[in-house]
This record gives structure tokens, C-alpha cells and sequence, in this order.
């Protein structure tokens, strides 16, 4: 196996030297896409979400929500503030608890990218990213309640913080450079598979989504295609994840178990499309 490994990296060596102008390239709208648009939303949501979790917000949670999904009220906290931040915080958040599952079911978008950036500056259609917005939660919410009896209602053994924020920032900065690592090492293999891919500029676009998901998103908001095809190629890219975001929360949460994460992501891409095509249907009246 170390032999393997050892041969890919020199491969992977040799194929940043051959194209560096190309990865150059990559790296630099990488970069600009993370500072510009996906860093600055993800930077204070992680942070207030952080700061909101060490404060015991959970004391604030109904408990009549909490027994319709058979969780407790530091883990509905959590839910709600994934919905907030956007993956991957909700591994970062979820890295105590004893329910495994709550892992494969709180994957939501960060939704100031996804209603700022894609829905005003992308797309230009801040209805479309709604649609996609309400899918990604309905789908969610409802594989969360679907998979209620497989939780244990457990208490969390919290932490006393003597400096919230510092604390808060610390964690903030280490989930940002995970993120900015794991996307400036797929920039590679996004090149190498622009240069490998034999498709045309629709499906390259789509693959590329799957696997670094912002820079897919990106892609395809530019392509000519419709607005529904549009936004449906982005809600699968975004239910998934992307490869990109899978390193991200692996990295996060060693403990995940990444085959039955990913059988949840197809399950949840299944719910949300058929959500999102009845969405459709009721706002667009077609």
C-alpha cells in the first residue's frame, strides 16, 4: 500500500511540474472564489455558530421538537445551526455526540452563499436558489425524522469555556484552514480531470461539481442551459457535497464511516430532487 501511495505522489509530482501554469491558473481562481465569495459568509457563520453552542443556547430548544425527533436539546441546537453555517460545521459541531446518524443528516448548504452569491450574483434568480434552499432542508429534516429510533438520547458532557470568544475563533480558524487545504489539494485533481475529461462543457461541469462543489456551482450557473436544469444540477451538487467537502468532514471527524455517509447522500439527493421538482411546479405554476 506505502509503495502505491508512494508511486501517486510522484506521479502527482511529476503532473505539477508538466502543467504548473495550468494549476497555477486553478489555484488562482480557487482562491478567489474562497476569498471573495465562500470564506467571508462561512467565516462568521462558523464563528457565531460557535460562540452560540458554547453559550448553552440548547437551553433555549422546545423540548416538544426534541421528542418529535427523539433527540436531545444540545443536539436540536446543533441541527438548527447547521442550518445556519453550512456543512462541514455541523461535523465539527456533532464531533461529541453519541448519535452517529445526526452526522448523515444535517448536511445543509451554507445559505449565504447559496442565496447571496448563487442566487444574486451567479444565477441571477434568488427564486431558484430558494427552491434549492427548502429542498436541501426538507430532505433533511425529513431523514432526521425518519431515522428517530436509531438516535440514543444521551446527554452531552459540556465543556466550561473561560473566554467564549477566543475559543470560538480558535475553532473558527482551524475548520476555515481545513476547508482551504482539502480545496486548493482537489484544485489539482480538477485540473487533471479538465485535461482527462472527454465530455462535453455541460457534463465536465457537472463532474467537476462533484467534486469541488463551489467551483462546480460556478461552472454550471454560466452554462447555457435552463433555469430548471440549472438549478437542479446545482441541488444535486450541493445535497452531495461534493469529494471536496467528503476530505473536509473525514478530516473533521475521523469517526465518520464514509460508505454509509455517502449511501445517506444519495438518499437525501433522491428526497430533495423530487422536493425541488414539486417546488418548482407550485412557484414557477407550469
Amino acid at each position: 500500500m506505502k509503495k502505491i501511495l508512494i508511486l501517486l505522489i510522484i506521479t502527482l509530482d511529476i503532473f505539477l511540474f508538466t502543467n504548473s501554469k495550468i494549476i497555477v491558473n486553478e489555484f488562482n481562481k480557487t482562491i478567489n472564489i474562497c476569498l471573495y465569495t465562500l470564506m467571508p459568509s462561512m467565516f462568521f457563520q462558523i464563528l457565531f455558530s460557535n460562540i452560540l453552542i458554547k453559550s448553552s443556547i440548547e437551553k433555549y430548544m422546545p423540548n416538544r421538537i426534541c421528542r418529535i425527533f427523539n433527540i436531545n436539546k444540545n443536539e436540536l441546537a446543533i441541527i438548527l445551526l447547521s442550518m445556519f453555517s453550512g456543512y462541514p460545521n455541523n461535523i465539527k459541531l456533532l464531533k461529541e455526540s453519541k448519535n452517529e446518524y445526526l452526522n448523515y443528516v444535517t448536511n445543509y448548504i451554507n445559505p449565504s452563499f447559496l442565496l447571496t452569491t448563487v442566487g444574486f450574483i451567479y444565477l441571477k434568480n434568488i427564486k431558484i436558489s430558494l427552491i434549492i434552499f427548502m429542498s436541501i432542508i426538507t430532505s433533511n429534516l425529513f431523514l432526521t425524522f425518519l431515522l428517530r429510533n436509531k438516535y440514543v438520547n444521551d446527554k452531552y458532557n459540556k465543556k466550561d469555556y473561560k473566554n467564549i470568544y477566543s475559543s470560538s475563533l480558535i475553532d473558527t480558524i482551524k475548520t476555515l484552514s481545513i476547508i482551504f487545504s482539502n480545496l486548493l489539494f482537489i484544485s489539482i485533481l480538477v485540473v487533471l480531470l479538465k485535461i482527462l475529461l472527454p465530455f462535453n462543457n455541460n457534463i465536465n461541469s457537472f463532474i467537476l461539481g462533484l467534486l469541488e462543489f463551489s467551483k462546480g456551482i460556478y461552472e454550471i450557473s454560466n452554462l447555457n442551459i435552463k433555469i430548471f436544469n440549472k438549478g437542479l444540477l446545482i441541488l444535486i451538487i450541493s445535497v452531495f457535497a461534493s469529494i471536496s467537502i467528503h476530505f473536509q468532514m473525514i478530516s473533521i471527524n475521523p469517526k465518520i464511516k464514509y460508505i454509509k455517509y455517502l449511501k445517506y447522500r444519495i438518499f437525501n439527493i433522491f428526497i430533495s430532487v423530487i422536493v425541488y421538482i414539486i417546488l418548482f411546479i407550485l412557484i414557477y405554476k407550469i
